[in-house]
């Protein structure tokens, strides 16, 4: 197996798979552009990357790690995905959860610790995955960023609206209202702001301690533990 990458990324798929070789952009002429060996593309190479375009086999270390007997909840959105990812654990950590993704332990990191695992979602990683979807996706507004690394806000998007088109029956995603005409499978949540988010899920607002943007990362938390047991915790999401 080979990872392109030698980052935070690559280096803990090496420590699960040793045998796997790191490529960088200073190995282009020792990598074989004809190998049709499985590659894992860390997130911070971009689709128009030398190596990445001359890659037949390609894929996201969501691809390599996640199975179908994991239980897995995605948090994406362009601003507030490490906030919403960190409150969803602290409400649902005594429930087995284990935590980690873009900013945090890298998913091969989790290899293994907990069948049950929220994982903050780039678009990088997004673009990269094929196989796999999430059972509950949480995705906050979307706005212009890494245009540069996509090529176009038409391609950002699409890379965080990825995994509701791969969701079923069983699955369920929360999204912004802007995105109501989607073609998905699964049950599908949409929200205009945080009041109609909160009237959506039942939420009392002046049980929060948050002020926005914040309010609206906690309630997206809040609908998340209501999705997954039936409960809202303002004490755990209090002390936060």
């Amino acid at each position: 197996m080979r990872v392109l990458g030698k980052g935070k990324t690559a280096l803990a798929i090496k420590e699960v798979y040793p045998d796997a070789e790191l490529f960088d952009d200073a190995d282009k002429k020792s990598y074989d552009i004809n190998s049709d060996e499985l590659t894992i593309v860390s997130p911070g190479f971009p689709p128009y990357n030398y190596l990445v375009k001359n890659t037949k086999n390609k894929q996201s270390d969501y691809d390599l790690f996640l199975k179908e007997n994991m239980f897995t909840i995605w948090i994406s959105g362009t601003n507030g995905k490490t906030t919403t990812t960190q409150m969803i654990h602290q409400l649902l950590k005594e429930d087995g959860f284990t935590c980690g993704g873009n900013i945090g332990t890298p998913l091969a990191s989790l290899n293994g610790e907990s069948n049950k695992i929220i994982l903050e979602t780039s678009s990088f990683t997004l673009h990269y995955t094929n196989k796999v979807k999430p059972n509950i996706y949480i995705l906050l507004p979307i706005s212009d960023d890494h245009l540069s690394w996509h090529g176009s806000f038409n391609e950002y998007e699409n890379a965080k609206l990825k995994p509701v088109l791969a969701m079923n029956e069983d699955d369920i995603a929360v999204l912004p209202v802007k995105y109501k005409d989607i073609d998905s499978k699964a049950k599908l949540y949409f929200y205009n702001d945080s009041e109609d988010l909160a009237k959506q899920f039942n939420i009392d607002t002046t049980q929060i301690r948050f002020n926005e943007p914040f309010l609206l990362d906690s309630l997206l938390a809040l609908a998340t533990q209501y999705l997954v047991n039936e409960k809202v915790d303002y004490k755990q999401i209090n002390s936060y």
